[in-house]
């Protein structure tokens, strides 16, 4: 009975000492120490820290590629709702062809294009240009206004030289 009981008491003391060494464990570099002193200068060694920030750097890669899905998800997403609004009005402008091509033409003036363009239409077509180009006449100055001729002005003197003046 006495070799069952120091058995079990040498059993216990091993698991007690493989408790207390997992203590001692470093998870992120995958090493056991024994001692105490061994651990925390293995804490504040080069590997260690390399490690550590090699981790969080795979983390913040793994974070921002899951917001770049859903960034192209959205973009994905806008690009659809603006071709299906592309396709409604290409639909419609289809119909409103249809509707013009059906119509019978009853009447000579109903065959002449509303739209023409007149000589009151093309100088409103002129006026509603916009750009950066050279002066156009339309541009140019109307009548006779011309800049306001310079008048020469005395201006007193800041340092008070009041010697220009009786001169």
């Amino acid at each position: 009975m006495t070799i069952q009981v120091t058995a079990e008491r040498e059993q216990k003391i091993r698991s007690e000492v493989k408790e207390i060494q997992k203590t001692f464990f470093c998870s992120l570099c995958n090493k056991q120490y024994k001692l105490a002193y061994e651990f925390e200068s293995h804490l504040s060694s080069y590997d260690h820290n390399h490690r550590k920030r090699f981790k969080e750097m795979k983390e913040m890669q793994s974070s921002n590629s899951g917001n770049r899905d859903d960034r192209q998800k959205r973009e994905q997403q806008r690009e659809e709702k603006e071709l299906a609004k592309f396709a409604q009005l290409a639909d419609a402008h289809r119909k409103q062809q249809k509707e013009k091509q059906e119509q019978p033409d009853i009447s000579g003036e109903q065959a002449t294009p509303k739209n023409l363009l007149t000589p009151g239409n093309q100088d409103q077509r002129r006026t509603l240009k916009f750009g950066f180009s050279k002066m156009t006449p339309s541009k140019a100055p109307v009548g006779n206004m011309s800049k306001k001729p310079k008048i020469a002005t005395k201006v007193p003197s800041v340092f008070g030289n009041d010697s220009d003046e009786e001169a």
